[in-house]
């Protein structure tokens, strides 16, 4: 089974990406996804995370993802101190799914870790691919769909691995600066190469 790592930056177009690799039958492990349902079900994570940030408990292991950001967001060392008590958490979570697919004879998977270099995650992927865009498209398509102004735009994307930096460790690039279909010419490409690893 080839695991195949998928990463980029905070509005770089990730999702699209693996949406498309969802709709050709590959099954995607969504780094995101996995952290915030692990949120919900388990209570050790949860107590952390609530405890080390002084949020609000409730008995639903709700979390306001919200107040967390603008927390993180704006304290570079609590941003640390949320990756360093979370990764280990998702990184476990991931490494059992990734054993299931296999044990269930999936030939592909893809693993969306948007810090996935940042969480040193590479050890679990065959080959890497970037979801990449420049600076200012990046900023414009975040303010966009967000409601941030452009100066927490900023922080957000400077909390994360420049992008430049990974599309150089990344084995594929996807740049999606351009068109939707320039984009997904790109994947296919990509996909198909995928497809002939040994």
């Amino acid at each position: 089974m080839k695991v195949i790592g998928l990463t980029g930056g905070i509005a770089s177009g990730k999702s699209l990406v693996s949406d498309w690799f969802r709709k050709v039958h590959i099954k995607v492990i969504d780094a995101d996804s996995v952290y915030k349902n692990l949120l919900k079900v388990d209570n050790n994570l949860y107590n952390e995370v609530t405890n080390a940030f002084n949020l609000e408990k409730n008995e639903n292991n709700r979390l306001d993802f919200k107040l967390l950001a603008r927390i993180v967001f704006n304290d570079k060392s609590k941003l640390e101190l949320l990756n360093k008590i979370t990764h280990p958490y998702v990184i476990k979570k991931i490494e059992k799914m990734i054993t299931e697919y296999k044990q269930k004879g999936e030939d592909i998977i893809i693993l969306a870790v948007p810090l996935l270099f940042e969480a040193k995650m590479e050890y679990l992927c065959d080959k890497i691919i970037c979801v990449y865009l420049d600076c200012e498209t990046q900023i414009e398509r975040l303010l966009n769909r967000s409601n941030l102004d452009r100066e927490v735009a900023l922080k957000r994307i400077e909390s994360q691995m420049d992008l430049n930096q990974k599309k150089v460790k990344a084995d594929y690039v996807i740049d999606n600066s351009y068109s939707r279909d320039n984009s997904y010419l790109q994947f296919i490409q990509i996909l198909a190469k995928i497809k002939v690893l040994d």
